[in-house]
């Protein structure tokens, strides 16, 4: 019994960490990152100080006086990352009512690694390796991870400052219309039957690499260590904003093509994540927990 509620606890804490799929960018700031966030309903100055462990003199310096005494929900707000709340090294334990989540860059104009990475205070090839690059070319709009951000999570309090995530009110799961592109397949609802309409579901962020495939157009496969074969995973781009499914084949094949990559994807769903001419993108998946 002991064993089996050990197991039951596992999957829960998987399945509440699946929740979280928000991807969060930063925006440089006199040396440092900043958090470009979006209010949320029922969120204040104050709270979301306890929750990304910020000082309140720090969040006024990032912000006007306005967003620190009134905040609504889609309001724009600046949060400052430092030595209490920024993560280059994700440890392998976590406390029980925290969690680190990555945060992600978009490149402009004149951006450098050997800049972003004193940013975050690794080496270039560090940072090199994060974003599987293999040279110092940079393209703007490209999306690049840059760490983690300690924070109090979703649906939970900290028991040590009583900050909590208020649950705002849950509305009807509108049809993902993210892609703008028709579903080859109908592979969406195929995922939504394995994922039970995408609440039992594993999220995986990282490098997705291209592959020729011939034959069917209609269709988008994929190679995948962890999803079953047969399982279809939901794939979105942060940088364009669009999304798309594809169906396993098998593993990752041990080759050069797929180093340092989490997911391969047939070169046919290119243009449904909004990809010209890269091989190479960074993503982010969902797909079915059991």
């Amino acid at each position: 019994m002991r064993y089996l509620l050990s197991i039951l606890f596992i999957i829960s804490a998987s399945l509440v960490s699946a929740q979280e799929t928000d991807s969060l960018f930063v925006v440089k700031k006199e040396g440092n990152w900043e958090i470009k966030y979006t209010a949320k309903a029922r969120e204040n100055a104050k709270m979301l100080c306890k929750r990304f462990h910020v000082e309140e003199g720090q969040m006024e310096y990032a912000n006007d006086e306005g967003t620190m005494k009134k905040m609504s929900e889609g309001q724009t707000v600046h949060i400052p990352l430092g030595k209490n709340n920024f993560v280059v090294t994700k440890p392998v334990k976590l406390n029980a009512t925290h969690n680190l989540h990555e945060l992600y860059y978009k490149v402009v104009a004149r951006d450098e690694i050997a800049m972003l990475s004193t940013y975050s205070g690794v080496t270039k090839a560090e940072f090199r390796e994060w974003n599987a690059l293999k040279g110092n070319t940079l393209r703007t709009g490209q999306i690049l991870f840059i760490g983690w951000v300690k924070m109090v999570m979703k649906d939970s309090t900290d028991p040590a400052t009583y900050a909590a995530w208020p649950a705002p009110p849950k509305k009807p799961v509108a049809p993902d219309t993210t892609g703008n592109m028709p579903v080859p397949g109908g592979l969406d609802t195929i995922y939504n039957r394995q994922t039970n309409n995408g609440l039992n579901v594993l999220t995986e962020k990282g490098t997705a690499v291209f592959f020729e495939k011939p034959g069917r157009n209609n269709m988008y496969y994929a190679f995948h260590n962890e999803a079953a074969r047969g399982s279809i995973i939901r794939v979105h781009n942060p940088g364009t904003g669009k999304s798309t499914y594809v169906k396993v084949l098998g593993p990752l094949p041990d080759t050069k093509l797929y180093a340092n990559c989490v997911i391969g994807i047939s070169d046919g769903a290119r243009e449904a994540l909004g990809i010209v001419n890269d091989n190479k993108a960074w993503c982010e998946l969902s797909y079915a927990a059991n």
